[in-house]
């Protein structure tokens, strides 16, 4: 079978089935999402889907090929453990890549693990680790087999793949949307000298929608713009200080 045409279809599946899985850990599990007790869209983009855990899916998908000869027959079990080991230390490696690609140059955090023991710059931490270890088990006793069962009948019913063709022209589609909303987060988090905490972000700004509702039929008419909505309530994102902002006021003081 065509190697693309298996990457496509593991992050067509992995992204979908991980936003699932996404949505009820934050609902039932994460001790301070569910707290909100309420589901929320966890992603970034619009549509129901995560690619960190698309490309997660593809990393294990290979991993899971590896084999140690040396301790095959020897030591199966330890062989294992071993496998899972990689599987998790790549998923966190994942994790920690993407969170501080967007941190450094988008100025935002997807998520944030800074209230959890031996956090490093709160994108990654040792219990998620350890989720990712659990997970890593289950995808390669469990999952994987399952993987090679559906990659097996894609083959045979290739037409599916205009399934996955419909997924990416509407994935294109938000991914260009998405990111020139957080392009424009983006100018004036670096204005302000700030890093947004993205899920502060969108619950203001679900609170202030909610209440927009309950006081104007108006409704789209009664929201601020970006730009008011970010200055009047930046302080409830759980914002960090970065670069330093007064010598870009001082700048366009002195351009004046």
């Amino acid at each position: 079978m065509n190697k693309l045409l298996i990457i496509l279809f593991l992050f067509f599946a992995g992204s979908c089935l991980g936003w699932v899985g996404e949505l009820f850990f934050r609902r039932y599990l994460d001790p301070v999402e569910r707290k909100k007790k309420k589901f929320c869209n966890p992603g970034l983009f619009v549509g129901p889907y995560l690619p960190i855990y698309g490309t997660g899916v593809i990393l294990l998908y290979f991993l899971a090929q590896i084999h140690f000869p040396s301790l095959t027959e020897a030591h199966p079990v330890l062989e294992k453990a071993l496998i899972f080991l990689c599987m998790a230390a790549c998923m966190t490696l994942l994790e920690f890549i993407t969170g501080m690609i967007f941190v450094n140059h988008m100025h935002l955090q997807l998520w944030d693990y800074s209230t959890y023991w031996g956090n490093i710059k709160g994108v990654i931490c040792p219990l998620f680790s350890c989720i990712w270890y659990a997970v890593a088990a289950f995808y390669y006793l469990v999952v994987h087999k399952n993987v090679l069962k559906a990659l097996e009948w894609l083959s045979k019913n290739l037409t599916f793949s205009f399934v996955i063709g419909f997924f990416y022209g509407v994935f294109l589609i938000d991914v260009f949307f998405t990111f020139h909303l957080v392009s424009k987060i983006k100018t004036l988090a670096d204005e302000y000298g700030i890093i947004v905490k993205y899920n502060a972000y969108k619950d203001k700004m679900s609170e202030l929608s909610d209440k927009a509702k309950e006081k104007s039929f108006f409704f789209f008419k009664s929201m601020l713009s970006p730009k008011e909505f970010f200055i009047k309530n930046k302080g409830s994102f759980s914002v960090k200080k970065i670069g330093n902002p007064i010598k870009k006021v001082s700048q366009k003081m002195h351009r004046k």
